[in-house]
Parts: structure tokens; C-alpha cells; sequence
């Protein structure tokens, strides 16, 4: 059985993927074929069932016994939601290397190989992050996300996740700590990387797309828009200033990154019109009147954004009337994307 102190060494580190599955059947097969063939013999993929009403855990299973995808293994449990069904399938699994991949975003080519080459050339490295492709359900290309260089300053302080799919971690670096903490509803994987970087762990960049992001109706991230990912927000940055062992490096940012997050749980309300959008914009101001002039241009407060969240339903029902009358720039797609009124920068 491969151990932390085997998997550390710089030769061939094995690798663990953690996949939850929730009636994600339509996209299993995809993102376990995208997998099987860049696992080498050492690592695994674990899926963990929680609880689907769908075939999706009869689809791994046929892939396993086919030989398709030879270190597959599933877990099944009651319905017990996404933080502790990653929990499960890290507490199930052998190696130190970790990188979570969800049912419905497959890998691309390349990306385990990079993984394993960046963390074999430094031991000291804590996690890895590509760049990434969105697609759309249909798996069809709409954008290519380069991705920042890590900072987690910016992170704390402007409420922005830098890690995002493919990314992979040493869970040794977290000690006692859960992977997912269950309190950061809809936001877990956010939660995950301030925990994990608090202390100042060696992040980097892999400037390469390796990994998939899908946008579908059904996912996570489009159907979990609501008054509590609004709270989840603000408890999230609370739970982390409320630690006894922030840094003072960090410390001195919470000011500004309590007004973030009360502006990002306002622009909730883009998409959610029962969120108390007005409130949170309110707080983001009286916590921080003026943010600092280093904010990055797409993560400064936008007038335009908060205004339209704080007049949500009429606002939406408005816009849902005259929207297709107007530029791209000021249609429904550019609120979701809290572009409105801003022009796409040129493509990269």
C-alpha cells in the first residue's frame, strides 16, 4: 500500500482522484474515460454515490467490471451532500496527492502526467492549478479561462477562488482539518483553498488548459444560487478571521475582505431575486467605503450590478422583456456572467 512518505518521494508520487456523483449519470462515463487512461499504476479514482435516483453508479460499475477503467473504485452512501462525500472518498483513498474531478467536468489530455511531473520535481510544492476550458453541456467550447498566478492575498481580500478545475493538493499539508467543511454551503472548494494556503503553502500555476469546467443547467454552480450561498459568503470569511491562528499578514486584510464578500453575496442577487441584495451592498460600503486601488478590474464593486440585483424581481422581469432588444454587453447572459454593461476584453 503506497503511504505519505512514498508517495512524497520525487520519482513517480502517486495520485488520488475524488469524484462525488449526484444523479450526474449523463456525464459519468465521459469524465471516468477522460481519467482511466492518464492514471498510472499506482494511483486510483474513486467515486463516491450520494445516494442518485439515476443509473449513474450502474454506469461505473460496468466500466470497472468492462476492464475500461481498471483502478475505478465506487463507494455508495445515503444522500449526505457534497463536503462529506468528498471527505469519504479522501478518507478512502491511499496517496497523498489529491485532486477532486466532478462527474460532469472531465479532464483533458496531459493533465496527471503535468501533476505528477511538477509535484516530482518539488517536494516542497503543497498544489497545482491549470488553466481550463468551459464548455457548454453539450461539451462544446465557449471560453479559455488563463487562470491567475497564485496570491492568496487576492484571494482573502477580493473573495476570489484562483485554484479551479484540475487542481491538485497535498492533504498532508491540512493536518487534522477536513477536505470539505459541510458550513460552506455551495462554496466548499472556496472554503477548501483559504484554509489550506492560510500559512503561506507553495502554490503554482500550471500555465497550460488541462481541465474542463461545465456550464449546464443542472450543476452545482448554476442551480445553487440563493439566499443561503448569499450567507454562506459572509460566514465563510467570519469562520476564517474567527480563527486564533491567522496570520498578521492576513489579519490586516480583514476590513476589506468582509466588504467582498458582503458585495459578492449581494451580486447573489443577480441571479437569485430573493436575496436581501440591498442589505449586503449597504454592509460592503459601511465595512469599506473606498476599496483600494489595487483591486483587479473585474473584482471592483460595479454600480450597474448592485443597482440591478437591489431592484430584483422587477429588474429581471424588465430586462427579461426588452433584453433581446439590446447589445450583447446589457443582455440576461452578461448579468449571469457579471458582465453587464462591460465589454468582453479581446480573446486570448
Amino acid at each position: 500500500m503506497a503511504g505519505p512518505v512514498a508517495d512524497l518521494m520525487p520519482f513517480s508520487p502517486s495520485i488520488a482522484v475524488i469524484t462525488p456523483l449526484f444523479n450526474g449519470a449523463e456525464y459519468i462515463a465521459e469524465t471516468i474515460a477522460s481519467l482511466s487512461g492518464q492514471l498510472a499504476e499506482r494511483d486510483e479514482h474513486i467515486v463516491v454515490d450520494d445516494g442518485s435516483t439515476d443509473d449513474g453508479a450502474q454506469q461505473v460499475v460496468a466500466l470497472a467490471a468492462s476492464g475500461a477503467a481498471p483502478r475505478l473504485r465506487l463507494f455508495c452512501q445515503a444522500n449526505a451532500g457534497e463536503a462529506l462525500t468528498v471527505n469519504r472518498g479522501v478518507a478512502e483513498s491511499r496517496a497523498d496527492i489529491i485532486g477532486v474531478v466532478n462527474a460532469d467536468d472531465p479532464i483533458m489530455a496531459g493533465l496527471l502526467d503535468a501533476v505528477r511531473e511538477a509535484f516530482s520535481a518539488d517536494p516542497t510544492l503543497a498544489a497545482v492549478y491549470p488553466d481550463w476550458i468551459k464548455i457548454d453541456q453539450w461539451g462544446s467550447p465557449v471560453a479559455t479561462i488563463r487562470t491567475l498566478d497564485y496570491d492568496y492575498a487576492v484571494m482573502v481580500a477580493q473573495h476570489m477562488c484562483i485554484p479551479g478545475p484540475g487542481a491538485f493538493f497535498r492533504r498532508s499539508m491540512l493536518g487534522s482539518e477536513p477536505i470539505r467543511d459541510p458550513a460552506a454551503v455551495g462554496i466548499s472548494d472556496f472554503d477548501f483553498w483559504l484554509r489550506f494556503g492560510l500559512h503561506g503553502a507553495k502554490v503554482r500555476r500550471l500555465p497550460h488548459a488541462l481541465a474542463y469546467w461545465r456550464a449546464h443547467p443542472r450543476g452545482a454552480t448554476c442551480a445553487f444560487q440563493s439566499p443561503a450561498l448569499a450567507r454562506s459568503k459572509i460566514d465563510m470569511i467570519d469562520r476564517l478571521f474567527a480563527r486564533s491562528d491567522v496570520p498578521l499578514s492576513v489579519r490586516t486584510l480583514e476590513r476589506q475582505a468582509k466588504s467582498a464578500a458582503a458585495y459578492h453575496a449581494a451580486l447573489v442577487g443577480l441571479r437569485s431575486p430573493n436575496v436581501s441584495a440591498l442589505r449586503y451592498a449597504l454592509a460592503s460600503f459601511h465595512l469599506m467605503p473606498r476599496w483600494p486601488a489595487g483591486v483587479l478590474a473585474h473584482q471592483r464593486r460595479s454600480l450597474p450590478h448592485l443597482a440591478y440585483a437591489a431592484l430584483q424581481p422587477a429588474s429581471g422581469a424588465l430586462h427579461y422583456m426588452i433584453g433581446p432588444l439590446l447589445p450583447a454587453r446589457y443582455r440576461r447572459q452578461a448579468v449571469l456572467e457579471q458582465k453587464f454593461g462591460i465589454d468582453d476584453p479581446p480573446s486570448r
